[in-house]
């Protein structure tokens, strides 16, 4: 399915319309979610509004000039090199913090959301197959990226999110109720998932792994009804097959794909008890069974296995 390398500037253009779409479903999931209050959807709104994004590269590249490399200076060059980034942090100190620096090189493969900045970071390592490709089809690209765009975005509204306002600044912005309902639903989640086990012996850490959890099954709603709206902006049916799948099966396609891994059993027991991440298996087939949209697409029965009768849900 995915065989070239992304050009990163076609990819960043791409991957923000993308955020564009998702960050507006979000809108609307915060309009309609039942469980939060109308003062904490104001401030949710508000905070969403202000979210920036670090897609692919910085605007503007860090000078890495006034380093001396010397040819065959292995010590001095490392040396130099340290010495500049320590001088980088330094003055810092007492100045105020540039929002626009990026924590995390345009090659690393890896995204993540920062509660103190409040925005959301893609560089242009993870904008790859599987992740991404401008090749792909939106139902495949909103599955894979999409969902993690999603992911990321939920973790500002979340249990920890909820901690940090708009600007960044540690601040409670949820009411009490709001709480309480929030942790009544994600219980469904802690339950759920704690009935996981890679290996036996070990189980997952549903309480642990929550958070990720969490934003896992949020990104992946929120990249579906996005997906929905990209498909009926080119009058593409849902129903549509391409390379014999749907379009809705080519959405769960590649939201799997991107978690395919190989992990020996030896590790797992190490796992449940320090990641707050679930075992990859866990994090496809877990989050999928929480969408009747993929009992659809695959015409799953009451019977079968990743069929949830009673699916959990807080975004």
């Amino acid at each position: 399915m995915f065989v070239e390398r992304t050009s990163a500037q076609e990819g960043k253009a791409r991957t923000l319309q993308i955020v564009a779409a998702i960050e507006e479903q979000m809108r609307r999931d915060i309009n309609s979610i039942g469980w939060m209050s109308p003062a904490t959807k104001r401030s949710a709104q508000i905070k969403l509004a202000v979210v920036t994004r670090k897609i692919g590269f910085p605007d503007h590249w860090r000078d890495y000039s006034p380093i001396r490399i010397v040819s065959g200076d292995y010590f001095g060059n490392w040396y130099r090199a340290n010495q500049f980034a320590s001088y980088r942090e330094t003055v810092k100190i007492g100045q105020p913090v540039d929002r626009n620096e990026w924590e995390i090189t345009p090659p690393t493969v890896n995204a993540y959301y920062s509660p103190t900045e409040n925005n959301i970071n893609f560089p242009a390592g993870i904008l790859q197959p599987p992740f991404y490709s401008n090749r792909a089809r939106d139902a495949v690209n909103y599955g894979a990226v999409g969902s993690v765009i999603g992911h990321e975005l939920t973790h500002g509204f979340d249990d920890q999110g909820r901690q940090y306002d708009a600007d960044g600044n540690l601040k409670e912005w949820w009411l009490k109720n709001d709480r309480e309902r929030f942790i009544k639903l994600s219980n469904c989640f802690v339950n759920q998932y704690g009935g996981y086990s890679p290996v036996s012996g070990a189980e997952v850490n549903g309480r642990l792994t929550l958070g990720e959890n969490t934003a896992d099954n949020g990104g992946l709603r929120l990249a579906y009804l996005a997906m929905i709206d990209a498909l009926a902006a080119k009058s593409t049916p849902l129903s549509q097959t391409q390379d014999g799948y749907t379009q809705g099966q080519q959405f769960f396609l590649g939201f799997a794909q991107i978690w395919c891994e190989n992990q020996p059993p030896e590790a797992a027991p190490l796992q449940v008890q320090t990641d707050p991440h679930a075992a990859a298996k866990f994090r496809v087939d877990g989050t999928v069974s929480n969408m009747p949209e993929f009992s659809r697409a695959f015409a799953c029965k009451a019977t079968d296995r990743m069929y949830m009768a009673k699916a959990c849900r807080v975004w």
